[in-house]
């Protein structure tokens, strides 16, 4: 839209009250970085007393900041690191945009306009709102996230989560040259503990197990359920007698554990089939899975409540 020549005084009265009582801050430095204008909202803004301001330079403001711990929430150990980082971006380019958060949680969009004169401005608009918006969508999108990814009864990583998983390490192990170890766990008769105790009983054991496997599997190893009573176990960079002594552990401290809430003197027991794979040998999630699956189920047939390890066309048993 052209300027109409004919009311210039209009036009610049509008203007300058526009720029004095606009809710968005401004704030003009000359060459050296003296403060040469700061409005009503600027004020607001950083909690500062316009009275208080004259003669100050833009490392008077900052410094003031730091100290009194008000307006920008500062994450820097000294004021002179600080002061440093934001004379390294300070006029870096001669116009830029960045956000920035306040101590007492708003954010704002900060522009800064440098001209050829040397004079600075800053121009600060407040996005709390925007920025509650997008951390409330990133937040719900996380939650879906977690939610595909997840069984809701045990709360562990579900069938697609846990063969992603298993695929991605799988990749790793082959990369870095490193062994990998594969397993899965069957809760042993868990048909009967439904027949007989009922099917809440039945999630009790299963909610039991999926917590016993997190407290007593290590750090590194990944465990989720890929099915009614069967869990799959990821040993990243394990070698097979390692893996064996894991499980070897869970299933005799499984042993002495009872669960009264659903009958006295209850416990229950697993079984599992597990696989390596060679660290010079990329191979097949698919084909590792039916050889955890066919250690399982000789485990199984054999009298149940122990191990088998699958190797070199071998089960070799864990009491």
């Amino acid at each position: 839209m052209a300027l109409i020549k004919s009311q210039p005084a209009t036009l610049l009265e509008v203007m300058e009250h526009h720029i004095q009582f606009t809710e968005n801050g401004i704030a003009v430095f000359d060459a050296e970085d003296r403060f040469i204008f700061h409005n009503q909202a600027f004020d607001c803004i950083f909690g500062l007393d316009a009275s208080a301001m004259e003669g100050w330079t833009q490392d008077d403001w900052l410094t003031w900041m730091y100290v009194h711990r008000g307006g920008v929430n500062i994450e820097w150990d000294s004021l002179e690191s600080w002061l440093a980082y934001v004379h390294s971006v300070s006029r870096s380019k001669p116009f830029r945009r960045f956000e920035t958060d306040l101590m007492d949680g708003r954010w704002l969009l900060v522009s800064e306009q440098t001209y050829p004169s040397g004079h600075l401005v800053l121009h600060f608009a407040d996005i709390t709102l925007q920025k509650k918006t997008e951390m409330e969508l990133k937040e719900a999108i996380a939650k879906i996230e977690h939610i595909a990814q997840t069984d809701e009864l045990t709360n562990l990583p579900n069938r697609r989560h846990i063969l992603s998983r298993f695929h991605e390490e799988l990749l790793r192990a082959a990369r870095y040259k490193h062994e990998f170890c594969f397993g899965i766990l069957d809760i042993d008769h868990f048909k009967l503990v439904n027949d007989k105790y009922g099917h809440p009983a039945g999630d009790e054991v299963l909610r039991h197990f999926s917590k016993f496997l997190r407290d007593h599997l290590r750090s590194q190893d990944i465990v989720g359920r890929v099915g009614g009573e069967e869990f799959a176990i990821l040993f990243p960079e394990t070698k097979l007698d390692d893996a064996l002594l894991v499980l070897s552990r869970i299933n005799e401290t499984l042993r002495k554990e009872r669960l009264g809430q659903i009958a006295p003197d209850f416990s229950y027991s697993f079984s599992g089939g597990l696989v390596s794979s060679e660290p010079d040998l990329m191979e097949d999630c698919t084909l590792l899975m039916a050889k955890a699956d066919k250690a399982l189920y000789q485990a199984k047939n054999g009298g149940r409540n122990r191990v088998l390890r699958y190797q070199d066309d071998s089960l070799i048993s864990i009491p």
